[in-house]
């Protein structure tokens, strides 16, 4: 029986810290799903539109090695994704949770009630998509 890795996220302008989350994320099983945050949904949580749009973004993921594939979500709460998926190892960040956003508390609580292993991985230091876009002004 295959362990399925999930893992969500913005992946705006894709970097090197995206890359290492994507593949720790995948030595925690034999599949993994990445969650492509909607357009719409970015732009309520971050305030302001994604550089790349969502369709692109899960193109680009797709096309990494470790991805076995792609789905692009409008609801912060996970739930409906880790059971879509029968995911077993949920990978997030390590804010997730800790930000006041509910819907994230929802999918915990879900991993939780069905045995879903989370795991928390740390940002790589010295990068992020903010940085990358106050450089390029």
């Amino acid at each position: 029986m295959s362990r399925v890795v999930y893992t969500p996220g913005v992946w705006d302008l894709l970097h090197i810290g995206h890359l290492n989350i994507i593949r720790e994320a995948r030595s925690f099983g034999d599949r993994l799903v990445v969650g492509v945050c909607s357009d719409e949904v970015t732009k309520e949580t971050k305030k302001s539109w994604p550089a790349i749009q969502e369709d692109h973004r899960a193109e680009l993921l797709a096309s990494i090695r470790y991805v076995d594939e792609t789905y692009v979500y409008s609801n912060l709460d996970q739930s409906a994704q880790l059971e879509k998926f029968n995911v077993n190892v949920f990978v997030i960040g390590e804010e997730f949770g800790s930000q006041g956003i509910e819907e994230h508390e929802l999918a915990l609580d879900y991993c939780k009630r069905n045995g879903v292993e989370v795991i928390r991985v740390g940002r790589f230091k010295g990068i992020s998509t903010t940085l990358i876009k106050e450089n390029l002004k």
